[in-house]
This record gives structure tokens, sequence and C-alpha cells, in this order.
């Protein structure tokens, strides 16, 4: 066999290596496969050229009947010339398609075409696994050369790399529809279940309370909710966050009462590493909830000294992790309490400029 002239093949190879990098550019499958079968063509020389992708559940090659079309063309791997690639991995070169018995005249029976030559080579991925056949129809001039095989050997391991990718994006991007739909699912049955419809009540002072929820779920201004236990008080807090322009954004509860003093500072500012042997760098409430709202339930019971820092992260939009600089934050603030507050300030346990 005749070698082939180092121009020659350095031409190819540089067209080889120009195909490879519009492949990689390319991310959508069906793209792909017609910029792969439209390369190919004018590589070889050649009236068509098709990736077949093996389907191992269904024991199927499918590709795409044209270049630009959707209608994708499934049979059976084992059959014809294609299929027999596939299983066995074989380059497979024929000179008259009609006379050899691999042949599967089917497909040109569905499609209209008339085959007369045949290339078919494996696809194979990093690993040497055979995922597909890569097939060229009726050479222009003569029948497919040596070189043409070599050519399309090449061509193919490239296009196994380029279409695994595309086919991992698309993989991708499906499960990332799939949790944007089931993530705007769930932000509906919460933003429905927190709506002020869902507060049921028919009395007068209920309905008062729904029509103030309404007026201010849209301010910034922070909320005091007084009452007993069990009245409700949470779920307010909510009907106002999920009612808001901060839905979206977190919705954190703290329970005053539930911590002590030195703890429950570093819970609502955040503490920084080093500050005590051991710890390590942490944010509190106040910017985990940036964005959104931060509830601070049973604020009556909190401790006079940090009454005092919680009034300044109010009134400066920032505030000090323990052992940190100031961090600003954009936090409304809705607190509750059950607790007389009036007489709390008369006993000088709450703070009135807080209150």
């Amino acid at each position: 066999m005749a070698s082939t002239p180092q121009p020659e093949l350095n031409e190819r190879l540089a067209a080889i290596l120009a195909i490879s990098q519009k492949m990689n550019s390319q991310r959508d499958l069906s793209s792909l496969l017609d910029l792969i079968a439209r390369e190919a063509t004018s590589l070889l020389d050649c009236e068509r050229a098709s990736i077949f992708l093996l389907d191992r559940e269904r024991n199927e090659l499918w590709s795409k009947v044209a270049l630009g079309s959707d209608e994708i063309l499934r049979f059976d791997a084992r059959r014809g010339i294609a299929g027999n690639t596939a299983l066995t991995g074989n380059t497979i070169n024929v000179r008259d398609a009609y006379s050899d018995p691999r042949f599967y005249n089917a497909i040109d029976d569905q499609t209209g075409y008339r085959t007369r030559t045949v290339l078919a080579v494996a696809v194979r991925n990093q690993h040497g696994e055979i995922i597909g056949a890569f097939e060229t129809l009726n050479k222009r001039s003569g029948t497919f050369s040596a070189r043409d095989e070599e050519s399309l050997i090449a061509l193919a391991s490239h296009a196994a790399i380029a279409i695994e990718t595309a086919q991992l994006i698309g993989e991708l991007r499906r499960n990332q529809d799939e949790l944007t739909q089931q993530n705007a699912h769930l932000w509906r049955e919460v933003e429905n279940r927190y709506a002020t419809h869902g507060i049921i009540g028919t009395g007068q002072r209920i309905q008062q309370i729904v029509r103030l929820v309404e007026r201010i779920r849209d301010s910034v201004v922070n909320v005091l909710i007084t009452g007993e236990s069990g009245t409700g008080k949470e779920l307010i807090a909510k009907a106002l966050h999920y009612n808001s322009p901060r839905a979206r954004r977190p919705f954190v509860a703290l329970n005053c009462a539930a911590l002590p003093e030195t703890l429950l500072e570093s819970e609502l500012f955040g503490i920084e590493k080093g500050v005590a042997t051991g710890v390590d760098s942490r944010l509190g409430q106040f910017q985990k909830a940036d964005g959104g709202t931060l509830f601070l339930d049973e604020i009556g019971d909190m401790p006079l000294p940090l009454q005092v820092k919680l009034l300044r992260a109010l009134q400066g939009r920032e505030v000090q992790p323990v052992g940190g600089a100031p961090v600003r934050v954009d936090t409304r603030v809705i607190t509750a309490t059950n607790s007389d507050l009036d007489g709390k300030m008369e006993q000088g346990l709450f703070r009135r400029d807080l209150y």
C-alpha cells in the first residue's frame, strides 16, 4: 500500500484538528451531531455521514435522519454495517453495499436513499468502551481508501469526547431545569401556606391584623408582635415575610429565651475565629438572614446588655461579631413576646428606646 504524501497527511491532520476545535465548542447534542456529519462529508468527500449512538438498555442504535432534522432513526443494534461495527469494534469498508450480507437495506427503503459504498468505524469513549458507530456513505469518487479509514478513526475519537461532554451537559441542564421547577413549586406552596388568606378567623380583631399585615408587608419597618403563647405570633411573622419582596430570601427564627447571654450574643451577631481556644468563625443570625427576615421570639427575655447591641444593629444596619469588625446587613427584624413590656420597662428590665 502506498504511503500518504507528507503534505497531504499534514493537511488532513490540520483539518481534523480544526474540526475537533469546532466540536469542542458545541454543547448541544443535536447541533453537535449535525456538525460532525457535515464536517465528515467534507473531509472524506462523500455524500452522507452519520453518528449512530448505542442505547445499551434497549440494544438499539439511533441517529438523526438528516441534517437539521429532529427526526430520530432507531433500529436493532444487531443489524446493519453500523450495528456490526458497534458490537464488534471492527472497521468495515464496503465497496458494494448491496452485495454485502451485513448491509441492512431496510434503512434505504425507509429513507429513500441508495447506498453504494460504506465506511464504518467504532466510536469509543475515553475508557475504550464502544458508544456507537461512525458511518460515511457513497464516496463521490471511487471507494473509501485506507487513508479515509485512518481519518475517520481519528475523527471518531475526537467526536466521542465531544458527544460525552454534550450528553453530560444536557443531563446537568435537565437536572437543573427539574430542580428549578421543583423549587418554584415549593416556593408557591410556602407562599400559599403563609398567605394572609391562610390566617383563619372572622372576628373584627383578627381581620384588623390581616389588614395590618397586608399594609406593612412591603415595608422595611421592624415589627413587634405581642400576644399570649399559642396565638400564632410566628405565623404572623411568616405571613409578613412570605408576602413581602423578601419572600425568596431567608426567614431565620431565634428564641431569645432559649440561650444564655454569652451564647445568645454570638448566635445573634456571629463570632470570629480565635476569640477563645478552639473557637471557629461563625456567622450570626443577622448575617444568615441578610436580605431577608430575622424573627426574634421572646424578645422580652433578652438580657439588657444585648438589648443595647440589638438597638445599635437596628439603628445602624450593621452588626459587630464577637471579636470582629462591624458588618453591614440588610435584615428586617420582626420580634414577638408574650411578656408585658410596659411592666418590664417600669422595672428597668426592658429598654424604652428599644421598645
